[in-house]
């Protein structure tokens, strides 16, 4: 079941001049959401855009839903400036989720700039079913230093934590596909691919290469796109994905479009037509 109505600003959190923290009171969404879902948010009585804006869930606490936005354009400009107690519309929880890894894998999560969100709520939902930090790598990458979502956050979870940042003013200089890339290659040469198992989420020019690199693994994308509805209503986010089961569609294109505000924004990495 889907809550749709106006609620409350608890706080936001300016943790740089484009990242912000903002923290909802719904507890219709709280107590419902799983790592991966997302809402759909409106300023309230704002003429700035006709559509809602989707953003992933980073974190619940009691009733309370957080996400974290990077200043892009006049909507989340808008959004910076909200304050405890002004007024917003959202819908949600929305869209698939991903499944918690069975007990014997390797985790490994694959974050880029705004992508990391859904990927702390999931390492939390993974630590909070009792697995091993140890079990757990998580590699964050971005631009900057600046940009790095969540960084202390992610290190106070005392999981594996590997940082990459474009201009190298934090961890590796490069992209955070080069030290995942070696990883990877490691455990083909000389450990088991059936025991890892790949959850990504970021650009989705940095996701085709993590399902280049994760070919042959278990692997899981969070795609990033524009959604009008997020009901699943306008198809304005539809992705080309493979048909499984060989069956032919009517016009025999070979392929079937899924929309990620519905049948998404979760994807098996092996399934996804990269274009």
């Amino acid at each position: 079941m889907k809550f749709s109505g106006l609620v409350a600003v608890h706080s936001i959190i300016h943790i740089s001049k484009t990242v912000f923290t903002l923290k909802i009171k719904c507890p219709q969404i709280a107590s419902r959401v799983k790592p991966g879902q997302f809402i759909q948010l409106k300023l309230y009585d704002s003429g700035l855009s006709l559509w809602p804006r989707p953003f992933s869930i980073h974190g619940i606490e009691n009733e309370v839903v957080t996400i974290t936005v990077k200043k892009c354009g006049k909507v989340t400009g808008e959004m910076a400036g909200l304050k405890p107690g002004d007024t917003l519309h959202i819908t949600g929880p929305l869209g698939n989720s991903f499944r918690l890894p069975s007990r014997n894998k390797s985790i490994y999560l694959v974050a880029g700039g705004v992508g990391l969100p859904p990927l702390h709520l999931l390492c939390e939902s993974i630590l909070k079913d009792g697995r091993s930090p140890q079990m757990i790598h998580f590699y964050s990458g971005a631009p900057s230093a600046g940009e790095l979502f969540a960084n202390e956050e992610i290190k106070a979870l005392n999981v594996n934590y590997t940082v990459a940042t474009d201009d190298g003013s934090a961890g590796i200089q490069g992209f955070i596909t080069e030290p995942l890339a070696m990883e990877l290659a490691g455990i083909r040469t000389g450990g088991n691919p059936k025991n890892v198992v790949i959850y990504s989420c970021g650009p989705l020019l940095m996701l085709k290469k993590v399902a280049e690199i994760c070919d042959g693994f278990e692997c899981y994308l969070s795609l990033e796109q524009l959604m009008p509805c997020g009901w699943g209503v306008c198809n304005g986010c539809a992705v080309k994905v493979k048909i499984i089961d060989n069956t032919e569609t009517e016009d025999e294109r070979g392929f079937r479009l899924a929309r990620v505000c519905k049948e998404g924004p979760v994807f098996n990495a092996s399934e996804v037509i990269w274009e």
